[in-house]
């Protein structure tokens, strides 16, 4: 998996981490050159700087024994979770000393993840009070087991991220534009690696949010990529300090990170924001057979693992308005603060800054109800939505496609 793509994933699901869409296409870029597949096979440890094989316990032993562990993955893959919750068993053998924590929790729900490992609540419970739909909005199946196993053995699991509104603050006021009051305790991160800065730079370019006139180096572009670089590394930093505060505590436990490749691919995001904190980290990364060996850098991780394909299986494609929504100040409804090219949302003729005060008939109090109306949508329906467009009411019909009788 290349860092392009890594850092196209992350970066995306930032931009669009409030937006009724989901982030599903995990597949590599397509290339004219030829592909290399043979650089790793299944169940396979390599180091990526040598491309030479590793001894599975040797590597995992020397691994319990660091503070800090990364584990990455491509969030809707379920054979990158299962490799997860493997290498935590593995680990957790050397070293029953761990605390894992969670890129997929802000920190505000700390208190839910004590209950849960207190064994205080169900598993609906759990995932209703952390907010799981609106939060993360991944197949919770995905991540089950691997709470289940913290649970089991009494593990703390620690919330790593932050609130996904102070990141789009940030990437729209800038760090310094946003008030102290809002930054959930993080505190300003370390500069970005200048490589990390080149590969953010392609990705900025590439995001249909970047208007045609702005994509030129001019001041206004670069002001605005510049809030794009620091609510990235926000997000990095946010993590990379609540992992240090843990191992940093007391009991040297060996804290195990698990969150997006894209946050530790090259060492530039999580890991290269530890560093600066004083720590030094084990990153470890899935590597579905099938991707390009050609995007396998030295530096992409210590490690890693060959693993299979995840199975294609017919599955009800969720439904996808394709919008960003924020709650509407002073007023009931949501505003629509982006609208997604060649979305739903667009045919049916939504617009930046519209206000949904309804839909289906139900008055829209705050996203996380519109996100479950719209969920809840059949393929091939058509969905009603009373809106406000400066000050005046209308009427508009989101027709949503027959997903099972496509081609």
């Amino acid at each position: 998996m290349s860092i392009k793509k890594t850092l196209f994933y992350t970066s995306a699901f930032l931009l669009f981490a409030s937006t009724v869409n989901a982030m599903g296409d995990t597949q590599p870029p397509a290339t004219d050159i030829e592909q290399d597949l043979s650089c790793i096979q299944r169940a396979q440890w390599i180091a990526p700087a040598t491309r030479l094989p590793l001894d599975n316990q040797a590597l995992l032993k020397k691994a319990a024994k660091q503070q800090v562990v990364l584990l990455g993955e491509q969030h809707p893959d379920a054979v990158h979770h299962r490799w997860q919750l493997q290498t935590i068993t593995q680990l957790y053998a050397h070293n029953p000393n761990i605390v894992i924590g969670f890129e997929m929790f802000p920190r505000r729900l700390q208190p839910v993840l004590d209950a849960w490992i207190r064994g205080e609540l169900s598993e609906d419970e759990f995932l209703q009070k952390t907010d799981w739909d609106e939060v993360w909005k991944f197949d919770p199946d995905l991540y089950m087991p691997l709470f289940r196993f913290a649970r089991m053995n009494r593990l703390p699991i620690v919330a790593l991220n932050v609130d996904m509104d102070l990141i789009g603050a940030i990437s729209q006021k800038g760090w310094d534009g946003v008030e102290e009051d809002r930054k959930e305790g993080v505190s300003p991160p370390r500069k970005a690696h200048p490589d990390y800065m080149s590969e953010l730079k392609k990705v900025f370019g590439k995001h249909p949010h970047v208007a045609d006139d702005e994509k030129k180096d001019d001041q206004k572009s670069e002001a605005r990529f510049q809030r794009f670089v620091e609510a990235q590394i926000t997000w990095d930093g946010a993590m990379a300090q609540e992992l240090a505060r843990v191992q940093k505590i007391g009991g040297n436990p060996l804290v195990i990170g698990v969150m997006g490749s894209g946050h530790l691919a090259d060492r530039y995001g999580v890991p290269y924001q530890l560093q600066g904190l004083g720590l030094d980290s084990t990153v470890l990364l899935p590597w579905t057979l099938g991707w390009d060996c050609n995007d396998l850098s030295p530096s992409y991780a210590d490690a890693i693992f060959g693993l299979e394909a995840m199975e294609e299986k017919p599955t009800t494609q969720r439904p996808i308005l394709g919008i960003r929504i924020a709650k509407a100040e002073n007023k009931t409804g949501v505003i629509v603060e982006q609208v997604v090219e060649e979305s739903i949302a667009e045919d049916a003729g939504l617009e930046k800054d519209d206000i949904i005060l309804s839909a289906a008939g139900q008055l829209v109090e705050d996203t996380a109800q519109l996100i479950k109306i719209i969920q809840r949508q059949a393929p091939g329906t058509w969905l009603p939505l009373e809106i406000e467009r400066n000050a005046q009411p209308m009427d508009i019909i989101a027709k949503f496609p027959n997903w099972n009788d496509a081609e």
